[in-house]
């Protein structure tokens, strides 16, 4: 899938700790191979919509695995994957 990564999210993936920011890596390298499909099916980036979360233009969010505890938090644009940034705390990834 195309990958659109946006300034904030280089910026919050850059704040943190080393084993996030490699889990970060893998996961956009994994990303960027499979569809939107394929993605929703993989266990291991596990895309899941974020349950009425949505962006100020009004389309949902998203969740990705980065590690057991963090989560990229993300949009679609047309054919992209829209990487907004990472929260370290999985919960607040939900909220």
């Amino acid at each position: 899938m195309k990958l659109d990564i946006r300034p904030s999210f280089l910026v919050s993936a850059l704040e943190q700790s080393a084993p996030v920011q490699k889990g970060v890596r893998k996961m956009i390298e994994k990303a960027a191979l499979l569809s939107f499909q394929e993605l929703l099916k993989h266990e291991g980036i596990h895309l899941e919509k974020n349950k009425g979360l949505i962006t100020r233009d009004g389309r949902p969010q998203y969740t990705l695995r980065v590690t057991r505890a963090a989560r990229a938090i993300a949009t679609v644009e047309g054919d992209a994957l829209v990487l907004l940034y990472v929260e370290p705390d999985h919960d607040k990834g939900y909220h």
